[in-house]
């Protein structure tokens, strides 16, 4: 049995969505319905009441009000229990759209260290942020993308300031692989996601199949798969904020052959640079 992979809501506003969540007056098994899934996004929940444990990539991760939880994009997670008290809001989003600087953060953490209890003012400033975010997203105004993709950028920033300050003073023991993944990702940029893997392996003064082994065991992908990833996320970005044609984004991504880059970029996406831009404007 395949486990799922699910797509974004259509209802999601410049690759953002958001919505109240609350139980209450509800079976709470129907929690239960989607299942063990994993999701090709981020997920966070803002818990503003209530407690739930959510399973994610098989070890049970327990969250309490005022709290927050990140779920990162393709772990395999499920609800696994949600008090009948329950509210909050969920915030879903295109992995594009959160700056390198953050996702290194959400990609580094342990799942253990993925949830966070928000104290009084942390609490005070989240909820300002995902109100604002909220109303923007239900409201019908011009611009209207670039003001709720503008608010989620507040919101992120204010989610890994959280992050980073719980976690600063732990000091993890990384195994070995684990590090080799971790320094591998630091050497991805714009100008080296063309290279081969035998170029980062060079780097990290590893075999190209120990590089390969290494980056498996931590994440389950391929070096190949990182890189390609990297590519697809810089063409994204570029596709959604600029006006630059395909072909110039080809070049600047450092593409000889543009329409190779188109059909690399469908093959990956499931769609061409042009149905995803047109996708994502109003």
């Amino acid at each position: 049995m395949k486990i799922p992979i699910y797509n974004q809501r259509s209802e999601a506003v410049g690759g953002i969505f958001i919505a109240e969540l609350s139980v209450l007056g509800e079976d709470t098994q129907s929690v239960n319905k989607l299942g063990t899934h994993r999701d090709d996004f981020y997920n966070f929940f803002v818990l503003t009441k209530g407690k739930v444990i959510m399973k994610c990539d098989m070890i049970d991760v327990k969250i309490s009000a005022p709290g927050i939880i990140v779920v990162k994009p393709f772990q395999i997670h499920s609800p696994k229990f949600v008090s009948p008290d329950s509210s909050g809001y969920y915030i879903s989003v295109a992995p594009f759209l959160v700056p390198d600087n953050c996702a290194s953060v959400f990609e580094n953490m342990k799942i253990a260290n993925q949830v966070n209890k928000l104290d009084k003012l942390q609490k005070k400033d989240i909820m300002e942020t995902v109100l604002l975010l909220h109303r923007a997203f239900q409201n019908t105004t011009s611009n209207k993308t670039a003001i709720v993709n503008g608010l989620f950028s507040a919101l992120v920033y204010r989610f890994v300031n959280i992050y980073s300050e719980a976690n600063q003073s732990a000091s993890e023991l990384k195994n070995q692989s684990t590090l080799i993944y971790s320094n591998f990702k630091k050497l991805i940029s714009g100008s080296t996601f063309l290279e081969t893997p035998s170029y980062f392996a060079a780097k990290l003064n590893i075999t190209t199949s120990h590089l390969n082994y290494c980056v498996n065991i931590s994440t389950g992908k391929s070096v190949t798969y990182w890189l390609q990833n990297a590519m697809i996320l810089e063409a994204q970005r570029l596709l959604y904020y600029t006006e630059n044609d395909v072909k110039e984004i080809a070049f600047t991504l450092g593409f000889e052959d543009h329409t190779y880059f188109s059909r690399l970029f469908k093959k990956i996406t499931g769609e061409t640079p042009l149905t995803f831009r047109l996708k994502f404007r109003e």
